[in-house]
């Protein structure tokens, strides 16, 4: 919003400089110039220093120190007010983080606030208004988050899960209808879909391993054993990067 007001008051600054002299012609088209490169410069400076907040972030979650995450996370609120949706992008985040560590009531608001494409934020939100039996209120805010974010396979499966356990089997596969129908080649949905259709139970981990974080079951032993086995893969594949390099 600042770099907005900034550049706007550069501009006004430009039209003023070139308007009084010419009494007002070709004005308009060195203050677009002034106006443009100005918000681009400010809004730039300010996004940069918020990546370099994340690269921090993504570290101390590397090391599962979320508290401090969550610290590094707050320091962008004073670069957030110089940029436009940034200020929602980084509730939506912290909200997420708050929310994986069952914070939930510390989490609420700040996911309430999220940006709109902030598709784990908006599916935390909805969780946690079914978890407070608000059924009504968790399909609001899901829905409002699939059509921000058409293409994310988990919101549907999401979605379907939420109906399914309300007992209403018809409207969870209408919701896995209508993620087939935009992402027909999605392997989750697909294979829920024919589970829900012989009458099983959803699969909610063929969404990716991102489903635990919304609390809404807990992995199971085996589970947690694949996970653990894939967690060690992937760190090998790193040490031998390295050792490449």
């Amino acid at each position: 919003m600042y770099s907005f007001l900034c550049a706007l008051a550069a501009a006004a600054a430009a039209f003023a400089a070139v308007a009084i002299p010419t009494r007002g012609s070709y004005a308009i088209l060195p203050a677009m110039v002034v106006f443009g490169l100005a918000y681009f410069l400010l809004a730039r400076r300010h996004s940069k220093a918020i990546e370099g907040l994340m690269q921090r972030m993504t570290r101390e979650m590397e090391q599962q120190r979320t508290d401090n995450a969550i610290r590094v996370l707050q320091e962008g609120y004073g670069h957030a007010r110089w940029v436009f949706l940034m200020r929602g992008q980084l509730d939506g985040q912290i909200g997420s983080l708050h929310f994986m560590q069952k914070n939930f009531d510390e989490a609420q608001p700040l996911l309430e606030k999220a940006w709109g494409k902030h598709w784990v934020a908006k599916g935390m939100l909805s969780a946690y208004w079914f978890r407070k039996h608000k059924p009504e209120q968790a399909f609001e805010v899901l829905d409002k988050a699939i059509a921000m974010n058409k293409k994310e396979p988990m919101l549907y499966g999401l979605k379907a899960y939420l109906k399914a356990k309300l007992k209403d089997r018809d409207a969870a596969r209408a919701a896995l209808m209508q993620g087939k129908d935009v992402l027909p080649k999605n392997e989750a949905i697909a294979a829920n879909l024919v589970r829900l259709q012989n009458g099983q139970d959803l699969q909610m981990w063929q969404f990716g391993d991102a489903w635990w974080n919304f609390h809404l079951e807990k992995p199971s032993q085996k589970m947690l054993m694949k996970m653990a086995g894939q967690a060690n893969v992937g760190a090998k594949g790193g040490k031998k990067a390295m050792y490449r390099g």
